[in-house]
């Protein structure tokens, strides 16, 4: 049990933003403990909007005021583009960059870190009893969407070689991980700075061939523009490929794809859709969505909506559009604030429907859970499930099991073993 003393100087993390901005929370949660890095705070930031951003900066304050005595240390992109206003904050002793966020000697020194090679964080001291791993096998973005701060917080794209991801991969197995997530900021541009552009695809390949025990594997967002053959592929054929996958998709107009400077259109969105479900029916979809983009009109906004029903899309993120200052779409005519608010409410509600659609097809089916929990597990395809253990059998957390769904609610399948 704590004493009181150890939970007052204990060291903590407060995260905000993206998935791998709680992965790289995780790890520097890690450092912390292991460095006995005590009476200390880190606030990884977020840039994606200015909410995120402005949440950011009330993180700051509020652990400010409910820890007078504590060091606080401010990391992430909204600390990365903005440094003045985030080392001006009450309380805030330094600003740890992005790129060595994850380097233990970064909360060991005492100045700002600032260097020019970004550094993967390293699972060797990683000890954790989360059921799926996450490893980060690229950072940074070469693109450049009229609505995105990112690349200027993250830095260009930068590619782990395969015998990193390997040697990685082999440390989070040994640790009893049945299933891991490679994720980046721009998955898909994976190999384009290393010797010979390995693309994502061939990098899966080799990695499932070097790694036979690995035998659930995910990805995090995937570009559409950036899905070549080989990619394609294994999306519909590699079963170890676990059938779900989340596309950064944007808007479902064309016209509103272009002057966001994407690369797809909403055909491509179609057409790889179709594809894999033709092939792999028990594959699901995920998106993310800007909402009220500058110049959306209600046509426009149609065309998401259509893009929703017309490729399932059961798991989407959706975000108000947010003007970031010094980009192009902050300069472009803006949307009222009254109607993107109707549009995201439209929008939440063709998501929640096919959603339920989807989950009311598996009534009666018996299907595979990773087990984290009763309360909270998932399905291969990604579904939220609650699990009944009418047997009383002994469920051990990151067991693969089966179980049969019994009926759903609006968020969760209810299921049996």
């Amino acid at each position: 049990m704590e004493n009181k003393n150890y939970v007052k100087n204990r060291p903590r993390v407060v995260n905000l933003g993206c998935r791998l901005n709680f992965f790289e929370s995780e790890i520097i949660k890690d450092i912390l403990v292991s460095k006995k890095i005590n009476n200390t705070i880190v606030v990884n930031t977020c840039a994606v909007t200015n909410s995120a951003v402005s949440k950011s900066i009330n993180e700051i304050k509020k652990v400010s005021k409910k820890f007078p005595n504590s060091k606080i240390i401010v990391t992430g992109c909204a600390s990365q583009i903005d440094k003045k206003k985030f080392r001006n904050l009450p309380n805030v002793s330094k600003i740890i960059d992005n790129k060595v966020k994850t380097e233990s000697n970064s909360y060991t020194l005492s100045k700002d870190n600032q260097f020019n090679k970004y550094k993967f964080p390293n699972f060797n001291n990683l000890i954790s009893t989360r059921t799926r791993a996450t490893l980060q096998i690229q950072q940074g973005c070469d693109h450049r969407c009229t609505f995105c701060i990112i690349p200027f917080g993250r830095g260009d794209a930068v590619s782990l070689p395969l015998g990193d991801v390997n040697k990685r991969l082999r440390n989070i197995i040994s640790l009893g991980y049945k299933e891991v997530t490679f994720t980046g900021i721009d998955l898909t541009s994976y190999g384009s700075d290393l010797p010979g552009k390995p693309n994502l695809g061939n990098l899966i390949k080799r990695v499932l061939l070097d790694n036979p025990n690995l035998s659930r594997l995910r990805l995090s967002s995937i570009d559409p523009a950036e899905i070549d053959n080989e990619l394609l592929d294994l999306m519909c054929y590699e079963k170890r490929l676990l059938p779900h996958f989340h596309l950064s998709i944007q808007s479902g107009d064309n016209l509103i794809l272009k002057r966001m400077k994407r690369r797809h259109n909403r055909e491509d969105v179609i057409r790889v859709c179709k594809k894999i479900k033709k092939l792999r029916q028990e594959v699901t979809f995920g998106a993310d969505l800007i909402v009220g983009f500058p110049t959306e009109s209600e046509i426009h906004f149609s065309n998401t909506l259509e893009l929703v029903k017309s490729c399932s899309l059961s798991n989407v993120h959706i975000f108000p559009f947010s003007p970031k200052e010094n980009t192009p779409a902050s300069k472009m005519p803006q949307v009222d604030e009254y109607k993107k608010k109707k549009r995201i409410a439209k929008l939440r509600i063709t998501c929640d429907e096919v959603l339920q659609k989807l989950m009311q097809e598996k009534k009666g089916k018996k299907i595979k859970v990773l087990f984290e929990s009763t309360n909270l597990s998932y399905t291969d395809d990604f579904f939220k499930v609650k699990v009944e253990n009418s047997s009383n059998k002994r469920l051990k957390k990151g067991e693969i099991i089966e179980v049969k769904v019994l009926s759903n609610n609006e968020k969760f399948l209810k299921a049996i073993v």
